[in-house]
């Protein structure tokens, strides 16, 4: 908005880059002596926020297109793309489980897994609401087998998903998207570069407020240290900053500059700031200080 911008391309910017990277704090909070209370918030936090930045993004992608935009259809929208989402992970992924160990010994079985979660995709998308959503169901049906097994005495197998293919591609996909966004970015609009890294400096104030506000009880000082440093930016702003270009919106072309520089300057934050956190003991002295071995 301080760009002279309508109120509703604010916040769709605000929008996108709103929700951390799941991808960069999954990986990071594994490697901390954080509670383990602390790293579930972390985890669940990056991926819902991860969600709602697309659902929110492509509401309002469409209301600056067709010119309308209420509350109650914000809402409408994010209902629904809960309700399909759970009931697609949900009535999927428990049956695929069972299908999926009976298979545990043909080879190349997680391919069968994959396209299944590419059809669940498809089928959200074609309702017209998150695809994204019904995965992350989906993967936590898949992630939480041990429970399941308990549940409904069925014996899963160990590994359901190759993590060589897994990391493949998640590195060919942060890899073109991170890419992409750079070439689009550039310095020879100066301020786009000073509002981005502004931008990226007032989310980090806030998260600080709220950190200190919010983690009063049953968290060590490490826990809020941590948890007011994480605030990484990724591979769902990198995306989004490049539909406004494809959809022709209004000062489309700003988008990926000012979003490229956010998520540089937030990774630059949590970069320094958990290594400010290594001088703060962990609750239990462990060996390595708080980053594991």
């Amino acid at each position: 908005y301080g760009l002279g911008w309508e109120w509703i391309d604010s916040i769709l910017l605000g929008s996108i880059v709103g929700g951390s990277s799941s991808i960069i704090v999954f990986g990071l909070v594994k490697k901390l002596h954080i509670s383990e209370e602390a790293k579930s918030m972390l985890n669940f936090e990056s991926a819902l926020t991860d969600i709602f930045a697309v659902i929110v993004a492509f509401v309002l992608f469409e209301a600056i297109l067709s010119g309308e935009f209420s509350l109650d259809l914000l809402g409408v929208t994010i209902g629904k793309a809960v309700m399909v989402g759970l009931v697609l992970g949900f009535g999927v992924g428990i049956p695929w489980m069972f299908i999926i160990s009976k298979l545990k010994n043909a080879q190349h079985s997680y391919m069968l897994t994959i396209g299944m979660l590419f059809m669940l995709f498809f089928l959200a998308t074609s309702f017209g609401e998150s695809g994204a959503l019904t995965a992350l169901v989906f993967g936590l049906m898949l992630g939480k087998k041990n429970y399941f097994t308990r549940v409904l005495k069925i014996k899963f197998p160990e590994d359901l998903i190759d993590d060589s293919l897994h990391n493949q591609v998640t590195f060919l996909v942060r890899a073109f998207f991170f890419v992409f966004v750079g070439l689009l970015a550039s310095f020879a609009q100066i301020e786009y570069v000073i509002f981005g890294v502004i931008a990226a400096i007032a989310i980090y104030i806030g998260r600080i407020i709220i950190t200190k506000t919010v983690l009063v009880r049953g968290f060590s000082k490490l826990d809020v240290k941590v948890t007011s440093v994480m605030i990484p930016r990724g591979l769902a702003a990198a995306v989004l900053a490049t539909f406004p270009l494809s959809m022709g919106l209004p000062n489309a072309d700003a988008y990926p500059q000012i979003i490229f520089f956010v998520v540089i300057t937030t990774v630059i934050i949590t970069t320094i700031g958990l290594g400010g956190a290594k001088k703060i003991p962990p609750p239990e002295s462990q060996s390595g200080g708080y980053v594991k071995e």
